[in-house]
């Protein structure tokens, strides 16, 4: 077993019971989140860790797309950027794990290889941030609420209502536009909103015009990204206590990215041409009412439908001697497609007083899904006729279907049941919760037989439907030792089953001139658990703001992809003999825990500093690091605010990541294939970023920042994450592919009508 390195956990104990002593006297201020029971509740009486941003944070970071979101949050990590597949870990756990959903609707799957930068795939962070009110994260599971997608936690978003912007007025209109050099976009937009009788109407717009996220040294492929979105919202107000609001939301993305592979031999050079469009709709109808009835106080009822379709075009053509495109002789066409129908209903009622109440909350969720993942691959081959004098031959088009995962059905159903009981006049919350989920997909046998034909390494019953029932309890406490201090302790339990290209899916990528590769299906993958446990105080002063987490979390059946063999001899695959095989299993049982803490303090009325500190670790059964989790990262920061403007300065930091398992591609230490064993580490750093912000005049907001101010190379951890470091070079991508942007600026202006 490795070092367990407690000391940080020791020392965060210990400042927990320090902490009450720096409650201080004045009025705190309310935050009010929804993910912690999909009803709205005070933070303070939540029983768990939830990172929470408002619309005012949310401007003040500059935030363009999903991922620059987090830039500043210590205990959530997103994979990817601007063009890019996106995920979001939290703690270690990632992907489909953790459930993302922005007003009130489940949002995609991610579809993504688990062969680092530049694979295929389809991220889930394709939404448009402008407009966003407020981002909630839930740190620990949630399947008690949120159902399978929540093990790793929950990521909440909410668009700006049509009252928002228009504060008690009938008409509200706005413009803005900007610079965003993390991707050298320029984008422009427009916001525009009404109260007409009983009917507010919104619509907003928004447009990008940049390029895929580039690396320190612009070593990646030139290319172009485009981004469309537009936002439709009309609420009804049908009496004073219920609404309705119909919500339309799409995002067109076009990416164009324009490579060449220059080999060794001229004559082996080659254009690739990508030609990617993603769009994204989401549609709802939501009532909600406040009309207090005998079976409940407050409904959320929402009726939803949401399409993914991605549709990646390739084209490869030989390069003539000056390196420009010649001859087509290969094309791919990758195709991904979800669509999803659901129903969710969110009801709360409140029995009892001031000294003793329940808080009841229950509902009930249905969704209906259908995922598909269909590839076809042109290749010019040469076919002859004939021998001797008398042979033609001519090139022709051969058409062929890899197989990817069959079309997938899912259907999800789940009833839940929470009740917050408040005990000793508001000093003593308790929280029980439970959760009943029943759970099937069913890929189509058939499609996959005709897909894979007459191999003997599957049969039919491989692709019989997986079904399974779940129970999720979670157990939770709240108490008051002041007016200003809580501490808070639960336990949540939270599971998973696997997706269709986990399970059944397969993926063969030639790596050029070196080992080819083989993601293989595990018909025998099984659903995965864990059991979160966390205790926490958190204060809330008139200056002063902390919070302090420990949580550990044991999982068992936890799926992890992992090498499996190398078809041929290991050194003749380090030669280009044979192929590296890799699969999604069960891990028996893995552990992760760690500390988290966060805290602000105005130092005078105009001066206000903080910082948040995350620190996870992870190993499993047989002690070897989990590849997933993250160094220990930080920031910290001061805000000032004066006659001249607002002006932020912030430190991002992480430390060296050599908590890592190599593979065992090479069992001989000795053996000189044995750089093939090797990950990515990365070493630690520090970036500071400043932004500006000043309000022009009444009607016109300037904000303007410069981040990586002192052009630091970096890499994000999170981006290599289980990276093999000889799989990656196979497949051309360098270390420095993978840095960060250098020193950009970003520029935004909004004017109010």
């Amino acid at each position: 077993m490795k070092n367990n390195r407690l000391s940080l956990l020791s020392l965060a104990v210990s400042s927990a019971l320090a902490l009450p002593a720096m409650a201080a006297s004045g009025d705190s201020t309310e935050v009010i989140v929804i993910s912690g029971s999909r009803l709205e509740q005070n933070l303070q009486t939540v029983a768990g860790s939830v990172v929470v941003m408002d619309e005012e944070e949310i401007a003040r970071n500059m935030s363009s797309d999903f991922a620059s979101l987090f830039r500043n949050e210590a205990a959530v990590d997103v994979k990817g950027g601007a063009g890019k597949s996106t995920s979001v870990t939290i703690r270690g756990i990632g992907g489909n794990r953790v459930m993302m959903v922005k007003d009130g609707v489940r949002v995609n799957n991610q579809y993504a290889s688990p062969l680092g930068p530049g694979a295929e795939g389809t991220g889930r962070g394709l939404t448009e941030v402008e407009g966003l009110k407020q981002v909630e994260v839930v740190k620990a599971a949630a399947s008690t609420i949120y159902g399978s997608d929540a093990l790793g936690g929950v990521v909440v978003m909410q668009t700006k209502d049509a009252s928002d912007y228009l504060q008690g007025e009938d008409h509200y209109a706005s413009v803005n536009t900007g610079f965003a050099g993390v991707n050298n976009e320029f984008f422009a937009g427009f916001t525009a909103a009404a109260a007409y009788g009983d009917f507010e109407n919104l619509i907003a717009y928004q447009r990008r015009d940049g390029e895929e996220q580039q690396s320190y040294d612009e070593t990646l492929p030139d290319s172009d990204l485009v981004t469309d979105s537009i936002l439709f919202k009309s609420k009804y107000r049908y009496n004073q206590h219920t609404n309705v609001q119909l919500t339309l939301d799409f995002l067109n993305q076009q990416l164009d990215r324009y490579q060449f592979d220059e080999d060794s031999d001229p004559q082996d050079n080659e254009w690739i041409d990508y030609d990617r469009q993603t769009q994204v709709f989401n549609g709802s109808i939501r009532i909600r009412s406040d009309k207090t009835t005998f079976a409940h106080d407050n409904m959320d009822v929402v009726v939803y439908y949401g399409l993914t379709d991605q549709n990646e075009w390739r084209e490869y053509r030989n390069a003539n001697d000056q390196g420009s495109r010649a001859d087509l002789f290969e094309t791919r066409d990758y195709d991904f497609e979800e669509q999803r129908y659901g129903f969710t209903s969110t009801f709360g009622k409140h029995i009892g007083n001031e000294r003793y109440a329940h808080n009841l909350t229950y509902g009930f969720d249905i969704e209906q899904s259908e995922m598909s993942r269909p590839r076809e691959y042109r290749n010019s081959v040469e076919v002859c006729d004939g021998f001797g004098a008398g042979k033609t031959c001519e090139m022709q088009w051969q058409t062929s279907h890899p197989f990817a995962f069959p079309d997938t059905e899912s259907l999800r159903l789940g009833f839940f049941v929470q009740d917050d009981i408040s005990l000793m006049d508001g000093k003593l919350n308790l929280v029980a919760g439970l959760r009943y989920d029943y759970f099937k997909n069913d890929p189509d046998a058939e499609q996959a037989q005709n897909a894979i034909g007459d191999r003997d390494d599957f049969e039919l019953s491989d692709f019989d439907s997986m079904s399974e029932d779940f129970l999720s309890p979670k157990l939770g406490a709240v108490y008051a030792l002041t007016d200003k201090v809580n501490v808070y302790a639960q336990y949540a339990y939270g599971y998973k089953m696997p997706t269709p290209d986990q399970k059944w899916g397969e993926l063969y990528v030639p790596a050029g001139p070196t080992t080819d590769v083989l993601v293989q299906a595990n018909y025998d993958l099984e659903s995965e658990s864990s059991h979160t446990y966390e205790i926490g105080v958190r204060g809330n002063h008139q200056d002063t703001d902390y919070e302090l987490t420990l949580f550990y979390i044991q999982a068992k059946d936890y799926i992890d992809w992992r090498y499996v063999e190398c078809r041929g001899s290991a050194a003749g695959c380090g030669m280009g003999i044979g192929e590296l095989v890799y699969e999604y299993v069960n891990v028996d049982e893995v552990t992760m825990y760690g500390a988290e803490i966060q805290a602000s303090h105005w130092l005078t009325d105009d001066l206000k500093v903080w910082g948040n500190l995350a620190y996870t670790y992870g190993e499993d059964g047989d002690g070897d690091y989990l590849n997933t989790i993250s160094p220990m990262k930080g920031a910290v920061g001061m805000m000032l605010t004066s006659e001249v403007g607002d002006f932020n300065l912030v430190t991002r930091f992480a430390a060296k990541m050599d908590r890592t398992t190599d593979l065992d591609i090479i069992e001989d230490p000795s053996d000189p294939f044995k750089f093939m064993n090797s990950v990515y580490n990365t070493p630690g750093y520090a970036v500071v970023d400043l932004t500006y912000g000043k309000e022009l005049t009444d009607n016109l907001m300037l904000r303007a920042g410069v981040y990586n101010l002192f052009d630091k190379e970096y890499v994000e951890y999170a981006d290599v994450a289980g990276q093999s470091k000889f799989l990656l070079d196979s497949f051309g991508t360098s270390e420095e592919d993978l840095t960060q942007p250098g020193r950009h600026l970003s520029v935004n202006l909004r004017y109010n009508f």
